[in-house]
């Protein structure tokens, strides 16, 4: 009955083998074509009550809040407002500066921050996964 296990095990291993190819790509490809500047927050969505009552795994600690917001930014002289909300820490205030990415071909589309973390802890479970399924 194991066998199926393995299955199991190499295909999450294949899954990660994946993630780790699309974070590699924008690693390799798409991070070079982008810049950071410093954007002003401009429009700040509040996180729902809900979300401020749950409570993290410890006594007394509470989940690190985030809230989305707008933020504007310029680009060669040029003024743009992001077209898509970015997660701020919550003790950001419309005013508050923040850094952000954007795209050097087009300056008005911003991109997620580049991030090793990410491809070096996919490598580690794809490994774990492949190791998972060999010893099964």
């Amino acid at each position: 009955m194991s066998h199926p296990v393995n299955q199991l095990f190499y295909v999450l291993g294949v899954l990660f083998l994946f993630l780790i190819l699309m974070e590699a790509i924008n690693l390799i490809a798409i991070q070079p074509r982008a810049r950071k500047t410093v954007a002003t927050v401009t429009k700040i969505r509040l996180r729902s009550a809900e979300d401020s009552r749950h409570a993290g795994p410890f006594s007394g600690e509470q989940k690190r809040k985030r809230n989305m917001a707008y933020v504007t930014y310029s680009v060669d002289s040029r003024s743009y407002f992001s077209q898509r909300e970015i997660p701020v820490s919550a003790d950001k205030d419309i005013g508050s500066q923040v850094t952000v990415w954007y795209a050097v071909l087009f300056p008005d589309t911003l991109i997620d921050p580049p991030s090793y973390v990410k491809l070096v802890l996919f490598t580690l479970l794809s490994l774990l996964m492949f190791l998972a399924g060999f010893l099964m």
